[in-house]
């Protein structure tokens, strides 16, 4: 780059920091007989489990994240398939947040191997951009033996799809003229976010490159698309101006949700009652964790032929308890969904979200059972912190 600092002019200076193949780096550096070879993270080949990464030998036969371990089987049958280590990835990924923030005081982790970083004004104290990605690769080396590609860009949105130009170990600065140049010969699904569906929604109304969809007028987009036309409005210019928000500064949650992709179909009521009841506790979980309660609960209902619905139910009382969550939950399973439907995917979420305050006013025939509800569960909450969340589990789930 000759030495030009291109974010002079910048208002702001967001980095996205890519770990490479994570996962499978991982194992490949516990067990280094594993490298050179086509590694592939993921679950029993013999359910419903899908790849959460592979290893870039195993990218050469067409292995990718979100393909099912089935899939990947076939077109790569001599890969070392793995289950995986989560508890040596998200201790790793705690390690990796005691590093990003010594470089800048405003980190949001996206997951556990990728998070953006608000560096505007920290670069200056390592003197260019490119100083202190250097720095920061070498610190990772040295502690985790990983590599990391990072994005560097005016927003959150370019900064992610930067992170991803040069691969592995790679660094790519791109303002929005860079992301015009590189992106717009593009087909669409190129762009973070836009999957099959969405591709092919798009294919209908003309749209095939990045360009075409830039070409679309806002109202037009919003016309086929409601709320997500925006979106894609914002995606195809590179317009995000969403901050970066650290651990501690999030804006309020607006839903938390869990679901899960069964093994097998489920035909038994029980045991989709069973799921329903591990779920809701997840999502409970959650809530209190975050300090939130919630209104409405819904449910997710995915069928063996791939036919999805939702419910949902307001509740008069915000909640952040399980059995609540999983009355609630319960009732709104149509009665042939898990008997002469079965099920595929599970799904439980909350929604209409307020943090938790002394001023919540619940129902006053109930005071007692829920006083001593919450207090069961926090004492639960307690110990599941200390010794794991599998120490304790409510009666009847199934996982």
């Amino acid at each position: 780059m000759g030495g030009v600092d291109r974010t002079k002019d910048w208002d702001r200076v967001i980095m996205h920091v890519d770990m490479d193949a994570f996962f499978a780096a991982f194992e490949i550096r516990n067990v280094p007989h594993l490298k050179g070879k086509p590694v592939i993270i993921g679950g029993d080949p013999r359910f419903r489990s899908v790849v959460t990464t592979c290893s870039y030998e195993a990218r050469r036969y067409g292995v990718h994240s979100g393909m099912s371990v089935a899939q990947a089987k076939r077109l790569c049958p001599h890969g070392i398939y793995i289950s995986g280590t989560l508890k040596g990835y998200v201790y790793t990924a705690t390690v990796l947040i005691s590093i990003f923030e010594k470089y800048s005081p405003i980190v949001e982790p996206f997951s556990v191997d990728e998070a953006c970083l608000d560096i505007t004004g920290c670069h200056r104290i390592f003197g260019t951009v490119e100083n202190l990605v250097d720095k920061l690769k070498k610190e990772i080396r040295e502690n985790l033996s990983l590599t990391c590609s990072v994005g560097i860009s005016p927003t959150k949105l370019l900064a992610k799809m930067a992170s991803g130009e040069n691969k592995p170990d790679g660094m790519t600065v791109m303002d929005r003229n860079d992301f015009k140049r590189m992106f717009y010969p593009r087909p669409v699904d190129a762009l973070w976010g836009i999957g099959d569906k969405t591709k092919e929604a798009l294919k209908k109304i003309g749209v095939i490159t990045v360009e075409d969809l830039a070409g679309k007028k806002e109202k037009e987009l919003s016309a086929c698309f409601g709320r997500n036309g925006d979106g894609l409005y914002v995606l195809a210019h590179g317009l995000d101006t969403s901050d970066v928000y650290s651990i501690d500064n999030r804006p309020n949650e607006k839903s938390m949700s869990h679901e899960t992709t069964l093994a097998k179909d489920l035909r038994d009521i029980e045991q989709v009652y069973s799921t329903m009841l591990w779920l809701s506790d997840k999502v409970s979980r959650r809530l209190r964790r975050g300090g939130y309660v919630g209104r409405t609960v819904s449910v997710k209902v995915r069928s063996k032929d791939f036919k999805t619905i939702t419910r949902d139910y307001s509740l008069s009382c915000p909640t952040d308890q399980c059995k609540t969550i999983y009355d609630t939950a319960r009732k709104l399973i149509p009665r042939e969904y898990g008997t002469r439907i079965p099920i595929r995917l599970l799904g439980v979420k909350v929604s209409h979200l307020r943090k938790k305050h002394d001023d919540i006013q619940f129902d006053l025939l109930d005071d007692k059972y829920l006083t001593k509800l919450t207090l069961s569960s926090l004492a639960v909450d307690r110990i599941r912190d200390r010794y794991g969340e599998s120490l304790i589990k409510y009666a009847g789930t199934r996982f």
